[in-house]
């Protein structure tokens, strides 16, 4: 052990292999091991063109989409051009809130579960927005990646192993960025917080613990909204689908 090497980085090297090497096994137990080094593109350190204004298309805009569509339009620099919904009155109810704000009346995508591909065609796109029930995160996400956008989605970005490995092969692939939008990361509160840590106001961080309660029976009883098919995912499964959301 040379002197810069402290008991503490060895140790936790020496964890981090042991971890690294159990979720290989796991991974190849679930029918995906690690990619070959001759496929793999990290993303580390890349970084797309700035921006001076950002020409968004939303797909989703019910609870949650909706408001998100409220924040950005709160954001100077941030255009909403396109809006896609299965729910024609709720999509014309949105743009309308677009027109308010005082922004060209962006077109909306009705025709069904797959408009979202018309959408994901235009030129005039940046970035796709995805606020979609959780089955279709995926979907939208590779379309808008594959037709040149970069996409945010809202948790959780998948819910599938391998699932989770095209998103990451496809933003390399593409070198589109492709963003879980984790509003218990990104709130006020939170932020606060990871200033704090930054600054040392808290010393040096030994151990952290975090959790996330919320009361959702409101919403997944519901006739509208997330009610028309969260509780189908609690019913069919017991695990924490956002586990970010306690990290946060």
């Amino acid at each position: 052990m040379t002197d810069e090497t402290t008991r503490r980085n060895f140790l936790a090297g020496v964890a981090g292999a042991g971890v690294g090497l159990v979720m290989a096994r796991r991974l190849a137990a679930a029918g995906r091991g690690p990619r070959a080094a001759a496929d793999y593109r990290p993303a580390e350190g890349f970084a797309a063109p700035p921006l001076e204004v950002v020409r968004m298309g939303f797909v989703g805009v019910g609870l949650q989409g909706g408001s998100h569509v409220q924040n950005f339009l709160r954001i100077p620099g941030a255009e909403i051009v396109a809006i896609c919904d299965i729910d024609g009155p709720r999509a014309s109810e949105v743009g309308h809130w677009v027109v308010e704000a005082g922004q060209p009346a962006p077109d909306l995508y009705t025709r069904g579960a797959e408009d979202f591909k018309r959408l994901c065609e235009r030129p005039d796109l940046d970035l796709v927005f995805n606020a979609t029930p959780w089955r279709w995160h995926v979907p939208v996400c590779l379309e808008a990646m594959n037709t040149g956008k970069h996409v945010a989605v809202e948790v959780p970005a998948a819910y599938r192993l391998d699932d989770c490995w095209e998103l990451v092969e496809t933003a390399e692939r593409t070198r589109r960025h492709c963003v879980m939008m984790e509003n218990c990361n990104y709130g006020r509160s939170e932020m606060m917080v990871l200033n704090m840590v930054r600054r040392g106001l808290f010393g040096e961080l030994l151990h952290g613990e975090g959790a996330y309660i919320h009361d959702l029976r409101a919403i997944k009883f519901s006739n509208e909204n997330e009610g028309l098919w969260r509780l189908d995912h609690s019913v069919k499964r017991n695990g924490n689908l956002y586990p970010t959301h306690g990290l946060g």
